[in-house]
């Protein structure tokens, strides 16, 4: 929350200090959820509750870190990552099916098969190797790098995944776009997930940083103070 003002971290313009992170008991009842709104094309196996607080009285107890820590310490950039992350599983899940639609055809001697799966596999290799760089620059201590790293494979693994879905439902066609096929859930699960945060910004930011210019590394907000 933001003593500040009404609004999300993410679009927060006030004094880092203004931000405070906070532990809500959710069985008082003063607290409300809905569920009713969440209707979205991809990612149905999922809830995003509208939470509803009523007067909630949270002790001073409650208060995790010290104000504005989330944004001063740039908590967010440790998040970042997990994005990449499901992308890659992902673009793992429409590869494998893929693979084995191929095999049971009889395909493997289609060249444009062989183009397709050969990206697939290298761009799945790629994301790979990202991910582990980004998690061996944490484990490392070098936590300045970790967060650069960790923007560049959240932008490069968007694009790669959803090239690899692309190439998967080439190869497969049609009939693996109709439920109750995986294909046909990844495609609506990946193409909505991929949406949380705007890659154009994401990309600006790491050029910035590239250049030596101020970026926000959390949440792309160019607007940002």
């Amino acid at each position: 929350m933001s003593t500040a003002g009404t609004g999300a971290v993410r679009h927060h313009d006030g004094p880092a200090h203004s931000v405070l992170m906070l532990a809500c008991d959710l069985s008082d009842p003063s607290v409300s959820f809905d569920s009713t709104w969440w209707k979205p094309i991809g990612m149905r196996g999922s809830v995003s509750y509208r939470v509803q607080f009523d007067h909630t009285f949270i002790p001073k107890e409650n208060l995790i870190g010290y104000p504005g820590q989330y944004l001063l310490e740039e908590w967010q950039t440790r998040f970042t990552p997990q994005y990449g992350a499901a992308f890659l599983g992902a673009a793992e899940g429409a590869y494998g099916y893929a693979h084995a639609h191929i095999k049971k055809q009889g395909r493997e001697q289609d060249a444009y098969v062989q183009h397709r799966i050969a990206k697939s596999m290298m761009n799945i290799e790629t994301m790979d190797l990202w991910l582990r760089k980004v998690a061996l620059l944490w484990e490392a201590g070098q936590h300045q790098q970790a967060k650069e790293a960790g923007n560049r494979f959240r932008y490069l693994s968007e694009k790669l995944a959803l090239e690899t879905l692309e190439h998967c439902t080439r190869m497969c066609g049609a009939r693996a776009m109709i439920q109750p096929s995986p294909l046909e859930r990844i495609y609506r699960d990946l193409s909505f997930y991929t949406l949380h945060d705007n890659c154009d910004r994401v990309l600006a930011s790491i050029g910035q940083e590239i250049l030596g210019q101020e970026s926000d590394r959390a949440f792309f907000n160019s607007s940002r103070k």
